[in-house]
């Protein structure tokens, strides 16, 4: 009697829910292609469409990368829309203009929506800048509730600006009614940043979730040439590995490091001087650049080890990022540091290599400890895959994420 009942509770609730809706709000990421955000994205929206509410996604901006063409469209079951044009234009007057006309595009959005206020929420993906406090002062006028995303923690940054560290110190929990956190250090920032200013401020915390069966189900096969694979934005994590890989190859070993995304992009010129000045030659680095959902997947199945770089600070600290759980889906090894949150379901040589942060030497180590042992090395990435199914599958984070959303849209003043 108490399953039956408990059944029924779940059937009310999804009917509920089914009532509700969630428009996502994010800017300068690109969509639905080439980033983590992105991901991240796709994988909040599939868990809250899992149990029963609605979601879509309103990019205010163009993409950064040219691999996103469409202007609207549907990607893995989300819909989306751009504000403006989705190309950005390289003069730098005209890409303000199409910045304007993208708020204005996405004022017009949310006020057509105005009368769905009191069964949606607005989760907005956007962390810094003069837009992010626009965006949230336009929902609060309009009635809209407000989930903001924090898979970030700008303030622990260096190079911050004085407007966000401004904006984190106030205004962004004072206008939101909830925040998704994606690790325990932003949690705890939060709430003890929200405590005078919005006590009953809602707070979930998400850690980086996948689509498990998308990654699993990737075909594979291993490159003759043992490449180590690395999928990311920042020339800094990219210039780390490059010298990681140069000591990989000075210890004798035959391997290559293929850098995919938005940095093997933007930076081109920048790696291959560098890879020069580490002694390299230009074949050990495959600057692969922006690729589709497949060609991912399949770069991530003929990795001999996925790689994640992190620092000693405040920024690897808070963060988790959103590769890693994409990485161990695929069932082949990671390397990584020992830092922030992964270190609670991760350990060095049991489902991951574990290496100090910041420290390439060590991180060289694991890089060579995959190739001297590829039994050992497939263990571990099993290991690792299994891992992933028990914590990082958006599926078992579903039900709780969306009761928050849907706190969030019943907590009104």
């Amino acid at each position: 009697m108490t399953s039956l009942f408990e059944n029924e509770q779940v059937v009310r609730r999804r009917e509920t829910q089914a009532s509700y809706g969630v428009i996502c709000i994010c800017g300068g990421y690109g969509f639905p292609l080439a980033s983590g955000s992105a991901a991240r994205i796709v994988m909040v929206g599939k868990a809250l469409q899992a149990s029963g509410i609605g979601f879509r996604l309103l990019h205010c901006g163009p993409s950064p990368v040219a691999i996103n063409t469409r202007r609207s469209g549907v990607h893995q079951g989300i819909s989306f829309t751009y504000t403006s044009r989705v190309r950005r234009p390289s003069n730098t007057l005209m890409r303000w203009l199409v910045y304007l006309w993208a708020m204005v595009g996405l004022s017009v959005r949310l006020c057509r929506h105005r009368p769905v206020r009191h069964r949606t929420a607005v989760y907005l993906y956007m962390m810094a800048g003069p837009l992010t406090l626009y965006t949230s002062c336009l929902c609060k006028a309009l009635g809209f509730p407000v989930v903001q995303e924090l898979c970030e923690w700008p303030p622990g940054n260096a190079g911050c600006s004085g407007f966000t560290k401004w904006l984190y110190r106030k205004p962004i929990f004072a206008l939101a009614t909830g925040v998704l956190v994606i690790s325990k250090a932003i949690e705890r920032h939060v709430g003890e940043r929200s405590a005078a200013v919005n006590p009953n401020l809602l707070i979930h915390r998400l850690p980086a979730v996948v689509d498990a069966e998308r990654f699993a189900n990737a075909p594979s096969g291993m490159e003759e040439t043992p490449h180590f694979v690395w999928c990311g934005t920042w020339l800094k994590d990219a210039l780390f590995l490059i010298r990681a890989l140069a000591l990989v190859k000075l210890a004798g070993h035959q391997c290559k490091l293929a850098i995919i995304g938005a940095c093997a992009e933007w930076n081109r010129d920048t790696i291959r001087d560098y890879v020069v000045e580490q002694g390299l030659v230009s074949e050990d680095v495959v600057l692969v650049g922006c690729v589709d959902d497949p060609t991912l997947d399949a770069w991530y199945k003929k990795a001999a080890a996925l790689l994640v770089p992190l620092w000693n600070d405040e920024v690897s600290e808070t963060r988790m990022p959103n590769k890693l759980p994409e990485y161990l889906a695929s069932g082949r090894p990671i390397v990584a540091c020992r830092i922030g949150d992964l270190t609670s379901v991760l350990a060095d040589n049991v489902n991951a290599y574990l290496g100090e942060p910041a420290n390439e030497r060590d991180f060289a180590d694991r890089m060579i400890a995959v190739l001297r042992n590829p039994a050992e090395a497939q263990r571990i990435g099993a290991a690792g895959q299994q891992i992933c199914l028990e914590h990082f599958d958006y599926r078992a984070h579903a039900d709780r994420l969306a009761e928050f959303f849907t706190r969030c849209i019943n907590c009104r003043e």
